[in-house]
């Protein structure tokens, strides 16, 4: 019914890869946040809601946040048109609960998260975040829009390491992630 306005999920789908001999394979970094977009835009295919919901992986995150920096400065549409938009990066462990950037700038929504959270019982916490250039979120909300990056804590500690693997990641609380993240969206 709100055709014009946007509901915008993000992650990247780049890591390190091959290093010095090694290769960073990125289960959680982030692997785990493209996994949970194509686990949204399944969803919402069945469910939508009444805004229009985006899906853009981005390459060039590990790189400096390049795929995104020039998404914001080359849009397919009016970035205006984005009622909000949630980078997804990190998001398969959740042991601790989640932290969202930008939830200490947008504090109204950010309690609507917790609010979700405390009544369904879905994590241990939901931590806030002030404002953080460390996914891709940042050139949007530099850009004026309402973006959040919500990531998991908790679990593997493998980070920008070849440790970083499908079989170590736990995925500890990814349904509780994903059932959050479209309770949030049906409260807007």
């Amino acid at each position: 019914s709100k055709p014009d306005s946007m509901v915008v999920f993000t992650g990247h789908y780049d890591h390190l890869g091959n290093m010095g001999g090694a290769c960073f394979i990125g289960a959680n970094d982030n692997a785990s946040g493209i996994s949970m977009l194509m686990e949204l835009a399944h969803y919402y295919t069945q469910n939508p809601p009444i805004y229009s919901v985006v899906f853009m992986a981005f390459a060039a995150e590990e790189a400096g946040l390049i795929g995104s920096k020039f998404y914001t400065e080359n849009p397919v549409f009016d970035l205006k048109k984005i009622k909000v938009l949630i980078n997804l990066d990190l998001v398969g462990t959740g042991d601790e609960g989640v932290t969202i950037v930008n939830g200490g700038v947008f504090e109204k929504d950010f309690q609507k998260f917790v609010e979700l959270n405390d009544t369904q019982k879905l994590l241990p916490k939901v931590v806030k975040r002030g404002k953080a250039a460390n996914s891709d979120h940042y050139f949007f909300s530099e850009k004026g829009v309402k973006a959040f990056f919500i990531y998991t804590m908790g679990g593997i500690k493998a980070y920008h390491d070849i440790y970083d693997k499908p079989e170590t990641l736990p995925l500890t609380k990814y349904k509780e992630v994903f059932t959050l993240l479209t309770e949030y969206v049906k409260s807007l």
